[in-house]
């Protein structure tokens, strides 16, 4: 019974997300955004850059610094150093490859 309603209601819901979207443009353009860049969009657009590559660089270092620490307990003999490796490297692995996959 609720498999019959169901894919209505998605119909109808996707249609009713499309219509706001539209009517949200419309009121964007009516704003006055019609797609040129304002006066000073260059020195938005600097700075935009350099907060990216000082994220950029603060990653870098980030996991630089675990995988040090990583290296240097294996070295030591911890026991669960190999485990804990593999999981930073899971993880590196999740955050920089398959969540932009996913909001590709």
């Amino acid at each position: 019974m609720v498999m019959r309603f169901a894919r209505p209601a998605a119909l109808v819901s996707t249609v009713w997300l499309s219509v706001m979207a539209a009517a949200q443009l419309a009121a964007l353009r009516a704003a006055g955004m019609n797609g040129t860049p304002p006066p000073h969009a260059a020195q938005f657009r600097a700075l935009i850059g350099t907060l990216t590559d000082n994220w950029t660089w603060l990653v870098a270092t980030g996991i630089g610094l675990v995988l040090v620490l990583l290296a240097g307990m294996m070295v030591f003999g911890d026991i669960r150093a190999p485990e804990k490796l593999f999981r930073v490297a899971g993880g590196i692995v999740v955050i920089l490859v398959l969540i932009p996959a996913v909001l590709a």
